[in-house]
Order: structure tokens, then C-alpha cells, then sequence
């Protein structure tokens, strides 16, 4: 393997859309556990009290979880679909706003660090900041820089997706 390896990536807005839609889907379903942990908290709970409090029978408190699993699913359709409005409206101000730029990103990779320069922003960070997650042919590159920054990069959009992933798999922790 070569010490040193650099890339650029030229600006498809087909492929950087894909790519946004998909990192919304992925994150969405990342969120999934969480929502559904703090569900069957919520009614373990609920059912302490009602053991505890309550007079009632095991039929009212099961209509009582269909009822609350009910609005459950209807508030988190409404926040995914109220999301999915915001988000679509914030990818296409991103896409607008990417067209202004100079439309090549270069990737570095070394044995020292990873460096992403652009015209919007230039991210260098060693290799022990960053993670990265194969979903599908997308690799999601996060750098540990305070905030949160993740890049990614599909198989569609260079031809050396083969050398990304063998580098970040010697030199980047899987998430």
C-alpha cells in the first residue's frame, strides 16, 4: 500500500443529492432504537403507576398502550415528515450554494492525517479523530473537530473508492 494517496471529486448535483437523501435515511434510522428505547421506558413507567395508583383492569391499561402507541406513531411521522420538508428545503440552499463554489474537492490521505480541501472549507485532522461507516457504496467519514463533520463519498463519484476504503481501514477506526 502507498503511503500517500489524493483524490478529487468533481461536483454532481444528481450525486450529492443522492448522497444528502441517503445520509437523512441513515441517520433517521440510526434514531430508531432510541425512539423505541424511550417508548418502553415511558410505559414501564407508566405501568409502575398504574400498578401502583390505579384500580384499573389489565384491559384498560392495554387500551391505554394502544392509544399511546398510537399518537406515539402519528407525533414521530409528523417530526419525520416536518424534517424531511426542512431538510429538503436546506439541501437545495446547500446545492444552490455549492454551484457558487469552485466544483473540485480534494481528498488527501497519508500516514499522518487526512486533509479535505474545497473551497467552502478545509479540514485536516490525524487519524486517530477519525471514524468511518461503509453504508451501502457510501462511506461516511467523520472527523472528531468539536462540532460535528462528516463527509461523504460515494462509489458513483471517483473511481478509487476501492483505495479509500483500504486506507481508511488502516489508518481509520470503524464506527
Amino acid at each position: 500500500m502507498e503511503n500517500t494517496l489524493r483524490i478529487q471529486v468533481n461536483f454532481n448535483e444528481k450525486i450529492i443529492r443522492k448522497q444528502l437523501w441517503t445520509y437523512f435515511y441513515y441517520s433517521w434510522k440510526k434514531k430508531m432504537p432510541t425512539i423505541l428505547r424511550n417508548f418502553f421506558y415511558v410505559l414501564f413507567i407508566i405501568f409502575i403507576f398504574d400498578s401502583l395508583l390505579g384500580n384499573k383492569t389489565r384491559y384498560n391499561f392495554l387500551q391505554f398502550v394502544i392509544v399511546f402507541l398510537g399518537l406515539t406513531c402519528i407525533f414521530y411521522l409528523i417530526n419525520f415528515y416536518y424534517q424531511k420538508i426542512t431538510y429538503s428545503t436546506k439541501i437545495n440552499k446547500h446545492i444552490d450554494e455549492l454551484k457558487g463554489y469552485h466544483p473540485v474537492t480534494e481528498l488527501y490521505f497519508d500516514e499522518e492525517n487526512f486533509y479535505i480541501k474545497g473551497e467552502q472549507y478545509d479540514v485536516r485532522s490525524i487519524w486517530k479523530k477519525i471514524t468511518y461507516e461503509v453504508s451501502g457504496n457510501i462511506i461516511l467519514i467523520q472527523v472528531e473537530i468539536g462540532t460535528p463533520f462528516i463527509y461523504v463519498i460515494s462509489e458513483e463519484e471517483t473511481d478509487q473508492y476501492a483505495e479509500i476504503l483500504s486506507f481508511l481501514k488502516h489508518k481509520a477506526k470503524k464506527k
